[in-house]
């Protein structure tokens, strides 16, 4: 049965969004306070470069099933944009689509792998860009999963990508090596402002709100504990 509550304005909408989110502060994380201080094992940076670069390829066949059952034109185009920045194509007006396999995301991601001497190495959960999201496209909730996928977490890595940028440089990484988290420090803010309005344009009703709320919160909460969670954060906050 739907709710009979009146919708959330549009400011308040977001508001909401963008503060469910919040509640997951990068900061926190046990695996950017251990880079930050310049403590981090050489075993956890190789496994979270295998996690990155895993993640950013199933991220891709995310954003491509998104397109795939996107409910209007508009979207598509949107998501559609996003996949081809990811796979490293550009529009050029003098060229038309250009493809560069070297600047795709998971190419920038492999640099970091081997940066880290992990190339060849197994493991790794790419827990951050998959999981529960792709799960909800399954089911066809494509809706929550583009809450839960792109303002949860892609528009949560633009907020952090530049920090951890910043602490692994700190630790002796070059920047070309590092390229990864560099991009997406502006290509994520502007694809998670995308997803921001594409979540608060076509969530019209109360409950279609709410269950975008609650999915960002999750997509946050999963790719804060992916990266090493925080004990009394994750505490305080469930409570």
């Amino acid at each position: 049965m739907n709710s009979t509550i009146e919708p959330l304005a549009r400011a308040e909408f977001e508001r909401r969004l963008i503060a469910t989110i919040e509640a997951w502060p990068y900061e926190a994380t046990r695996f950017y306070r251990l880079v930050s201080s310049g403590r981090c094992p050489a075993n956890v940076l190789r496994r979270y470069a295998r996690s990155t670069y895993l993640s950013a390829k199933l991220f891709c066949a995310s954003i491509a099933e998104m397109v795939e059952k996107a409910p209007d034109p508009e979207a598509r185009l949107i998501l559609l944009e996003n996949l081809l920045e990811e796979e490293g194509a550009v529009l050029r007006r003098d060229r038309g689509l250009v493809v560069r396999p070297d600047q795709s995301h998971p190419a920038l991601a492999l640099r970091f792998v081997r940066a880290c001497g992990a190339e060849g190495e197994e493991g790794g959960d790419p827990l951050h860009a998959t999981g529960e999201g792709r799960a909800m496209l399954v089911a066809g909730r494509w809706l929550e999963a583009v809450a839960y996928l792109l303002v949860g977490q892609e528009l949560k890595f633009a907020e952090t990508s530049g920090a951890f940028f910043r602490a692994l440089r700190d630790n002796g990484f070059a920047e070309r090596d590092l390229a990864f988290f560099a991009v997406h420090e502006t290509a994520d803010a502007a694809h998670g402002r995308q997803a921001l309005d594409l979540v608060i344009d076509r969530a019209v009703t109360r409950d279609q709100q709410d269950a975008a709320i609650a999915a960002a919160g999750a997509g946050a909460r999963a790719w804060f504990e992916a990266h090493g969670g925080g004990a009394r954060l994750a505490e305080s906050v469930a409570a």
